[in-house]
């Protein structure tokens, strides 16, 4: 088909890949035409965001859900999730230990933990040693400052919405670990970050 201008100023007879490279640039390229898939690989396809302060409070010795929670909808297939949770677990008392880790459920699913823990424990186990280890403080109790950055390799299909929680427990039943260490003031801050496959 021969190449032809129109009165309007379209043309056609263009065949793809007809156009030399380097011919389109940025500035040819519409606002938001560029879709998530066309990015390329380890791109940005969208940030969310989930402020939480309310306090969980537990003696539990196996994980328990708290307030914490971020969830986010895949955009494109086998994408990454990269997370990060930051806030202050506090031990609450002499020699008392708090553990966290996050928990992903997947379209409404169970939830399961996915810290990746040593050789030694298990992955998703409810009393496992979590992202962190003990937050523990043998002589006074201690508010620690918290930031569990993991790249998530989720399963899910298009339209699975995920819902990532941190859990916490206690390493004694008789001790209570607190999360974060005030009630309704100290914030926790709960981020996924969809990367492209």
């Amino acid at each position: 088909m021969p190449i032809g201008i129109n009165g309007s100023g379209t043309i056609t007879g263009v065949s793809v890949g007809g156009l030399p490279d380097g011919i389109v640039d940025t500035d040819m390229i519409a606002a938001a035409a560029v879709t998530a898939p066309k990015r390329g690989p380890s791109a940005i396809l969208q940030i969310v965001q989930n402020v939480t302060t309310t306090r969980l409070s537990t003696t539990s010795t196996t994980y328990v859900a708290s307030p914490h929670t971020v969830t986010i909808t895949p955009v494109a297939a086998n994408s990454k999730i990269l997370l990060s949770f930051s806030g202050c677990v506090n031990s609450n008392g002499n020699n008392h230990r708090a553990f966290v880790d996050i928990y992903r459920s997947v379209n409404g699913a169970t939830a399961t933990g996915i810290a990746p823990v040593g050789s030694g424990q298990t992955v998703g186990a409810n009393n496992n040693e979590g992202f962190v280890g003990a937050v523990r403080a043998d002589s006074s109790r201690v508010q620690c400052p918290t930031n569990i950055v993991y790249l998530d390799s989720p399963s899910y299909s298009l339209g699975n919405s995920i819902v990532y929680t941190l859990y916490g427990r206690s390493n004694n039943s008789g001790q209570t670990i607190e999360i974060p260490a005030t009630v309704e003031e100290d914030p926790w801050i709960n981020m996924a970050t969809e990367i492209a496959a």
